[in-house]
């Protein structure tokens, strides 16, 4: 099987050009980007997250004394990650012999009519959200990444009510290590649950002290030390 040049990596699918990229290290697709044809760079730049565009955008504008040997050797070891995805069956070379008998299809006004209701029910804050509505709404964000590729969250992202599930999908969106959105968002819940229960002390301790008699002051200091 012939290897493609890193010029033709634009016959990738707009679906394979994102696989691709989770498996990339960032500094090298930078590197191979910044040597590369405005076609190519559009390729892959469309199939990034708008805050993920930004910083490529950024970082190929500081690497232009880079030696065109340096960046020749990134762009071969991102096609070498091509081939074994090619390999692993995830991205179809060479392009012609991508269109396979009975594809999934995407469905058509079903699936309109459950993206419209997506954008009404991710305006939502989760406490707003029973435990099946939370549910629901992955199954169908499930259903758009695996029908239109997982960038095409980004949009329903910018919809979504709730700060914690907006973020959450962003850094998937971004293709953010699994691990470190793991960390992320635990840290963020561990301080939201820690928000959440210093709020509740507070009533407690409030009322305790209204029941004791404290003077106002005092129960204002008394709980301004509780954070």
């Amino acid at each position: 099987m012939d290897k493609p040049t890193f010029e033709e990596l634009t016959q990738l699918t707009d679906r394979e050009v994102q696989i691709l990229m989770r498996v990339t290290d960032q500094k090298d697709l930078v590197l191979g980007l910044a040597g590369a044809s405005e076609t190519v760079r559009q390729k892959f730049l469309s199939n990034m997250s708008e805050r993920v565009r930004t910083f490529i955008r950024e970082e190929m504008a500081q690497v232009s004394r880079t030696k065109k040997g340096a960046i020749e050797e990134v762009q071969v070891r991102i096609v070498q990650q091509v081939m074994q995805l090619v390999e692993q069956g995830h991205i179809t070379w060479p392009p012609q012999s991508k269109a396979k008998p009975g594809a999934w299809k995407k469905p058509g006004k079903q699936y309109a009519d459950m993206k419209r209701r997506l954008r009404t029910d991710v305006a939502r804050r989760l406490d707003e959200m029973s435990n099946e509505d939370i549910n629901e709404i992955f199954r169908n964000l499930a259903e758009v990444a695996r029908a239109e590729g997982i960038l095409a969250l980004e949009a329903l992202a910018g919809k979504m009510g709730d700060p914690f599930m907006q973020d959450a999908v962003r850094l998937a969106v971004d293709g953010t290590e699994p691990d470190l959105i793991m960390d992320i968002l635990k840290t963020w819940l561990a301080s939201l649950e820690h928000e959440y229960k210093t709020k509740h002390q507070k009533v407690i301790e409030g009322i305790m002290s209204i029941q004791s008699g404290d003077n106002p002051r005092i129960v204002e200091h008394k709980l301004s030390v509780i954070y």
